[in-house]
């Protein structure tokens, strides 16, 4: 893995937590860190990875298309878009913006949320890690959320320990220095991202080909971050900067397979991912994976797992899937 940490450290994230959350069920928020909450901390980001730390209790986190996740005691979350979300107790409860009950101490650096109905308690350390580069193939070609847990990954229990040790430093009068935990968010980025690209090989071989080749890694981050547009080999060209046939060629060299092949078996996987994740309509999903039509995406479907989206939904609990 390491192409992928020189990667990480030409990103030269910066990391901090800058909030202190303290809920009561029933509670939800809707949560995304702005600029301006890195404003503290560092320059303006061109990018944010953000994160949270469940410290005491259990919550689920909701993303915009519906797609849940649970959250217990000691699990950290890193969406590396920073994509926007929810927390909360339940799902069905109504969520107000977090910026509306954050309390800031400008002496500190600190925020703070007090909010819920006096129910079972979730603690939460929420943060980021920002970078002021330009190095956008990675994070691309990351999911919209990455969660670690102690049993999940053979560092977890050292990082974790190490990482709590520093929270409860950072909280007592002679503090460990905030730098310090930035360092540790750095790391746990770090392992995570390499987590995912252990069990996604062909993730990582993406990653490797965009960082070889900087044309290959622009249409890697336009197709990841654009799936659903009707994209063609000679319109991927274009935007690249190269003829069709120069793309196409150095395409197939990076990564074993043509950029339609790729994009098809990228909007299958995402595709599955949102049928075992969430309740959306297989429509919905459908036509939100880049596919015109319901039968299209049923006989693409069909051809890659074996069976059509609703059996394949019934019949499945998510495990990680290559093409």
């Amino acid at each position: 893995m390491s192409t992928i940490s020189a990667i990480l450290q030409g990103m030269h994230l910066t990391g901090a937590i800058f909030l202190e959350a303290d809920f009561t069920a029933p509670w939800a928020i809707r949560s995304q860190v702005t600029p301006e909450d890195c404003s503290l901390f560092m320059q303006r980001p061109r990018h944010i990875i953000a994160y949270h730390l469940v410290t005491v209790g259990r919550c689920i986190l909701m993303l915009e298309d519906g797609r849940t996740m649970h959250l217990e005691y000691g699990d950290i979350v890193i969406l590396p878009r920073n994509a926007p979300h929810i927390l909360g107790s339940a799902a069905n409860v109504a969520a107000i913006s977090a910026n509306d009950l954050i309390h800031l101490d400008i002496k500190t650096r600190r925020a703070h949320i007090t909010y819920g109905h006096g129910g079972e308690r979730t603690q939460l350390l929420c943060g980021f890690l920002g970078s002021v580069t330009e190095q956008m193939a990675v994070l691309a070609l990351l999911p919209d959320v990455l969660k670690l847990g102690a049993d999940d990954w053979p560092a977890a229990s050292w990082i974790e320990s190490t990482y709590r040790y520093a929270i409860q430093e950072f909280n007592s009068p002679a503090s460990m220095s905030g730098e310090t935990v930035g360092r540790l968010t750095e790391l746990l980025f770090s392992e995570a991202v390499r987590r995912y690209f252990v069990l996604h090989p062909q993730s990582f071989a993406a990653a490797e080909a965009a960082v070889r080749d900087a044309f290959v890694g622009r249409a890697l981050v336009l197709l990841h971050n654009r799936m659903c547009e009707p994209w063609t080999t000679s319109l991927l060209a274009r935007e690249v900067g190269l003829s069709r046939s120069a793309f196409a060629d150095r395409f197939t060299r990076a990564l074993g397979r043509p950029p339609m092949q790729y994009l098809a078996c990228l909007r299958l996987q995402q595709a599955s991912l949102r049928l075992v994740e969430s309740s959306a309509d297989i429509t919905r999903i459908a036509y939100e994976s880049g596919y015109e039509s319901h039968s299209a995406f049923n006989r693409a479907f069909r051809r890659m797992y074996g069976a059509p989206p609703a059996a394949w939904r019934r019949a499945r609990r998510y495990r990680p899937d290559s093409c």
